[in-house]
């Protein structure tokens, strides 16, 4: 994973029990993780969604009311989310041109969010889930591309797919956007669950970026394992780059 000097790349571990780690990944550090409130209780997430609101929009006084309406609608973003089974939410802000030490200044800025779940199978066997994930991918997303690969982790599947949105103005005509998503679906190596890595972005033309990026965190991916010191549960751990790009 190549990293921007001076940064370094966001772990993330999630902890069954004990001393037990389920998974971990590493992000870019251009990745600002949302806060999810798991295992927490309200007051706590408020808190940690102030001071990530703080961490994204900066310090200035008059952008108060701005981070406070973006850490509201975050929190009610984040609390549905965490129900439906996500574990990391992250906002992602690539600065496209310029340089490193900020000399010259990026030519435009490319953003996506990344979201990682869990979901239960019902098989055990990686090889046969991801063969059985890559075929219903396929029958339900014709229009998409869909591909098994092999990751260090093990067998995996890509697909990739876009949409389309449209909105009325007022003044009677339409705006439209596109949307794409990629997904990398990772079975766990012994156990009826899988991984679901889900970047979406806007900036269509930033497409091959993006699947770059998301192929430089499948290679961090791995199962199992002690939990360590620098694990924090819910916090801020064969190649698939030519299939993406």
């Amino acid at each position: 994973m190549s990293d921007l000097p001076g940064k370094s790349p966001a772990s993330y571990a999630a902890i069954d029990s004990g001393e037990s780690v389920a998974f971990r990944f590493q992000a870019q550090p251009e990745f600002h993780e949302v806060p999810l409130g798991i295992g927490i209780d309200e007051d706590a997430l408020d808190e940690q969604m102030r001071s990530f609101a703080r961490d994204y929009w900066g310090n200035r006084e008059d952008w108060e009311p701005l981070r406070r309406m973006f850490a509201a609608v975050h929190t009610a973003n984040a609390q549905q989310l965490a129900s439906q089974g996500v574990v990391y939410y992250a906002l992602g802000v690539f600065p496209i041109g310029g340089t490193a030490d900020g000399a010259v200044p990026p030519e435009r800025i490319s953003r996506c969010t990344l979201l990682v779940s869990t979901r239960e199978l019902d098989n055990s066997n990686p090889v046969v889930s991801a063969a059985g994930i890559a075929e219903a991918l396929a029958h339900s997303n014709p229009d998409g591309e869909v591909q098994p690969v092999r990751i260090p982790a093990g067998p995996a599947v890509i697909s990739i797919g876009a949409s389309r949105a449209v909105w009325s103005l007022p003044d009677g005509g339409e705006q439209e956007r596109f949307l794409v998503r990629i997904e990398l679906w990772v079975p766990f190596p012994a156990d009826n669950r899988l991984l679901l890595f889900c970047l979406s972005t806007s900036d269509v033309h930033d497409l091959h970026r993006y699947q770059a990026i998301l192929a430089d965190i499948a290679d961090t991916i791995s199962f199992g394992g002690v939990k360590r010191d620098s694990d924090v549960m819910a916090t801020s751990a064969h190649d698939i780059g030519a299939t993406f790009g």
